[in-house]
């Protein structure tokens, strides 16, 4: 039996059943939201750690590996690097190992040299996967991004945290699909710290600065709303001096939460998952789209939908039971909200998510994601390069320190005739001769000469070990760094040495991986949703041309892709494949010389391809024109038929031997 309440029980209590809705209802007013303000705060200063330990990793990798702060002999707070400076009377030695670690990760992601493929989850369209393929590494090029992967593959080894932002926005008077690298010390976000996909986010975004017109022709649509802006941010803006020296400001720090650098607008991004009540709809009769999901205010539409489907069974002499209705179920709906807040909880701006795949527009990848927090790659071993950078000042210290050659001059040796500084000048001369009396009943004391060992026991080995720690903790071995083996080390023993240095990376290069995939989804959703019009795709490749193909949205509107990162054609060992492939062939006659050269996608080789395809166009062209039966113009060319002779080619054109020649002088 189910529980009575009494309706008097709950007539006084508030509808919470829409979360936003609630939330404005507290507020002062709809334009107003502090609380969400102080919400994203919470959860920006809840990333505190991991902003000072990225700037740590990125001081002791790029810039100043003497960057910690450390009390001095009075017990202040000093830099580390003046307290060494002070004590060695110099500079702070250091010896970068960590940023060839950085490039050599780096550098093995870029050698894969991988782009975004879509699947048709159709077997039957086939042709239409190779459209959206196009559109969308069209899109990859234009964005550049094989350089932005590079770059957040050195931010999430230095940093962590890997944050991309997938826009329609317009760059350039260009609108289209574009990703912005977003600043690690300007982003926060709210989760329950359990899931590694980031699937249990509830509160994300960022904040920017902007200058008061690049935020209008961001946000403003009238005159009014210019100077709405311009009311709101006359605080930050009033005081600001036009002609003051610009100050160069340290972006590495991490910044306030609501002071903006001289003359900006602050603007803080906030995404939020939202809950309210929504019909989840079943109509069979839908073939396109049988399953969706209206509001409260669309629930009439169904109903009356319902009722004309009844009464066409009574009209056509059925049981108007027998009708195929459109079923409906209240349910508790999930959706992101975005809202744009000035300092103070002012809303600039804000809507309900219009992305097609349904998420936030942002994508990140945390690695290591260990309970919530984030341990960069790098940290692992900052402690032994500063280790090593305290052994290597003690060397240097214990040189200063050590006693080089000191020359003990007795002044009862000095001849009478010469001053101590005439003795001691021609002391120092090569060949030179200093005469005294050994007669003259004097003290015949000499010049002692005493020189120290500035060899250390026991730090050389020491330094040694920490040296070793670092390759045995990151896993970059010598053969992973591409350099050259010793004499006394097999090709297969280092061919092993890099096969398990790579083994050991093959976790970071997964989740990385899949960085980049959830980038190219998210990418691949939105040219599908925003790509209204057909437009121009074309892919540059390495060969010297390019593919040029249409964009139809039509077709495509109605097919849901998948999306795969495979490795690029114009990669080194996929070229070289593709090579060896085609040359039998060729060989064969299985294929011509122009297709061969094409398909090859070897460097500068447009000229050669069309001038075989001018060939081989003007042939086929004589042969057409040729009667049946009739006798060849003596004086032309194309008299007899030519057969392509892969040994003569092949000895003619260095591409077909597949030689390395300047593109600038192919012909």
């Amino acid at each position: 039996m189910k529980k009575l309440i009494a309706k008097s029980r709950i007539r006084g209590m508030k509808d919470n059943s829409d979360s936003l809705r609630a939330r404005k209802r507290d507020t002062t007013g709809g334009r107003m939201d502090p609380e969400l303000l102080t919400r994203a705060e919470n959860a920006w200063q809840a990333l505190s750690s991991l902003r000072a330990r990225r700037e740590r990793n990125i001081n002791y990798v790029f810039i100043d590996q003497w960057c910690d702060w450390v009390r001095d002999e009075h017990g202040h707070l000093v830099k580390e690097s003046q307290r060494v400076a002070k004590r060695t009377g110099g500079v702070a030695l250091q010896n970068n190992h960590l940023i060839k670690i950085i490039h050599s990760l780096s550098g093995l992601y870029a050698k894969q040299m991988t782009e975004p493929t879509c699947f048709a989850r159709r077997p039957e369209s086939d042709d239409k996967s190779d459209m959206m393929t196009n559109a969308l590494q069209t899109c990859w090029q234009n964005n550049q991004m094989q350089d932005m992967m590079v770059s957040w593959m050195e931010e999430i080894l230095c940093g962590g945290m890997a944050i991309d932002l997938e826009e329609w926005a317009t760059v350039n008077g260009v609108e289209d699909v574009y990703s912005f690298a977003i600043e690690p010390s300007h982003f926060f976000f709210e989760s329950a710290g359990i899931d590694p996909r980031h699937w249990d986010i509830e509160l994300i975004g960022h904040f920017e600065d902007y200058t008061l017109g690049a935020l209008a022709a961001r946000m403003a649509r009238s005159k009014y709303d210019y100077k709405q802006l311009e009311h709101i941010y006359e605080p930050y803006t009033r005081h600001s001096d036009t002609n003051a020296p610009v100050q160069q400001t340290d972006r590495l720090k991490s910044p306030a939460w609501s002071d903006a650098e001289a003359d900006l607008c602050r603007v803080y991004h906030v995404w939020t998952k939202e809950h309210k009540m929504r019909y989840r709809c079943k109509d069979v009769l839908d073939t396109e789209n049988p399953l969706y999901r209206i509001e409260p205010e669309q629930l009439p539409l169904v109903i009356a939908e319902n009722e004309s489907r009844m009464s066409q069974m009574v009209e056509a002499g059925m049981d108007p039971s027998e009708a195929i209705l459109i079923e409906y179920a209240p349910i508790f709906d999930t959706y992101w909200h975005y809202q744009a807040l000035a300092p103070g909880g002012y809303v600039l701006e804000e809507y309900d998510n219009p992305y097609e795949h349904g998420d936030h527009p942002y994508v990140i990848k945390a690695f290591e994601y260990v309970n919530g927090d984030v341990i960069p790659f790098i940290s692992s071993v900052i402690d032994q390069q500063r280790l090593i950078n305290r052994m290597v000042t003690m060397f240097d210290l214990s040189v200063q320190a050590a006693a080089k050659g000191i020359t003990l001059i007795p002044k009862s040796c000095v001849p009478r005739n010469m001053t101590e500084t005439e003795f001691a000048r021609a002391a120092r001369e090569i060949g030179n001769y200093i005469f005294y009396d050994d007669k003259g009943g004097g003290n015949m004391n000499k010049p002692e000469i005493i020189a120290n060992n500035t060899n250390l026991t026991g730090i050389a080995e020491m330094l040694q070990l920490q040296l070793s720690f670092i390759p045995e903790i990151t896993s970059v071995s010598d053969a992973l760094q591409g350099k050259t083996p010793g004499n006394n080390v097999a090709a297969s023993r280092y061919a092993m040495e890099t096969q398990n240095s790579t083994t050991s990376i093959s976790g970071l290069l997964l989740k990385f991986g899949t960085f980049e995939q959830e980038v190219a989804r998210k990418k691949m959703k939105m040219i599908h949703q925003f790509y209204s019009e057909p437009r121009n795709i074309s892919n540059t490749r390495s060969g010297g041309y390019a593919q040029y193909n249409i964009y139809d949205p039509v077709a495509v509107q109605d097919i849901d892709f998948d999306v795969r990162i495979v490795m690029s054609p114009e990669s080194p060992t996929l070229r070289a494949t593709l090579y060896d492939l085609l040359a039998p062939m060729w060989q064969a006659g299985a294929v011509d010389a122009a297709t061969m050269l094409q398909l090859s996608g070897l460097p500068g080789t447009s000229p050669v391809v069309r001038q075989l395809q001018q060939v081989q166009q003007a042939m086929a062209q004589r042969a057409e024109a040729q009667p049946a039966g009739g006798a060849v113009d003596a004086a032309s060319p194309y008299e007899q038929p030519v057969e392509a002779n892969p040994a003569a080619m092949q000895e003619g054109h260095p591409y077909v031997r597949g030689e390395e020649v300047d593109s600038q002088t192919a012909v």
